[in-house]
């Protein structure tokens, strides 16, 4: 049995996809040649497999194993935009970015990747929701925006990225995380409107609790700190306007309360590695 030490992660795609609600008959009946898992940026929906169908929303990671026949269908009032990673995972690369087809007869199995047994991964439910821990979502998405950079180490750091996320992925679903209840109000406002004005006066009014106590239960269920979460959230939000509007930068950092675009720029790139600028080239 092989165990996840052993990965030595190739990419084939990463990209981020917004979901046309009029592709949803075309979105069903895919089936991957490699290991695909996909981060949910926005929206709602669902996805089937295996005969079962699971509801999907924002923050949500969905797993899909080699060969297994899926289908995605996207809410039309709230469409699914995903950061996604089709991967082989077992020291193989194959020099190909063909990752689906949509029709078993097209099934070519020479372009199926190695499949190891591997109880950990075996043990990964369909969807994992990952929403409140802030940096196992960013580091998924840091890795899909890494994909097909052409610096010297860019294609062993994605590698590591990948690594890095599974091993923490699999190690965070084998620990049952306790959520005050209290709490959970606090994280669902963030992540929906972070661009809102909030303070720990706010937050601690809205869940009756003292300062170091809303801390602590707040640092025990997300992993950071209030405000280190916050910050995140905003600029989760701010990806999706840079990828998804054409709407200036400028524009973009008042409607999310910053002074100055230049406040914004600095925050933004010490948070990303990366400019807004560049952030938004990565879509073309």
């Amino acid at each position: 049995m092989t165990t996840l030490e052993l990965l030595n992660p190739y990419v084939r795609v990463g990209h981020y996809y917004r979901f046309p609600v009029t592709r949803n008959q075309v979105e069903v009946g895919r089936i991957g040649y490699c290991y695909a898992f996909h981060f949910v940026a926005a929206g709602k929906g669902s996805v089937s497999v295996g005969g079962k169908t699971y509801p999907v929303k924002k923050g949500d990671l969905i797993y899909f194993p080699p060969e297994a026949a899926h289908s995605f269908y996207t809410n039309s009032d709230h469409p699914l935009a995903t950061y996604n990673l089709y991967c082989d995972l077992w020291n193989y690369r194959l020099a190909s970015t063909q990752h689906l087809v949509w029709d078993l007869n097209d099934f070519n199995r020479d372009l199926l990747t190695v499949i190891e047994p591997c109880s950990e991964l075996s043990s990964l439910p369909v969807v994992t929701p990952i929403q409140h821990d802030a940096t196992l979502c960013q580091l998924f998405i840091y890795a899909v925006t890494q994909v097909g950079k052409s610096e010297p180490y860019s294609e062993l750091i994605v590698s590591h990225l990948v690594k890095a996320f599974l091993l923490t992925l699999v190690q965070t679903a084998s620990v049952s995380t306790f959520i005050d209840y209290r709490i959970i109000p606090i994280i669902e406002q963030m992540d929906r409107e972070a661009n809102a004005s909030r303070s720990y006066d706010d937050w601690m009014n809205e869940c009756g609790l003292r300062k170091t106590q809303f801390h602590e239960l707040f640092k025990q269920a997300t992993g950071s700190s209030p405000k280190a979460y916050w910050t995140k959230a905003i600029m989760k939000q701010v990806e999706a306007a840079l990828w998804e509007s054409n709407r200036s930068i400028t524009t973009i950092a008042e409607d999310f309360g910053y002074s100055s675009v230049h406040h914004f720029t600095k925050q933004f790139t010490q948070f990303h590695g990366l400019s807004p600028t560049e952030f938004r080239r990565l879509k073309k």
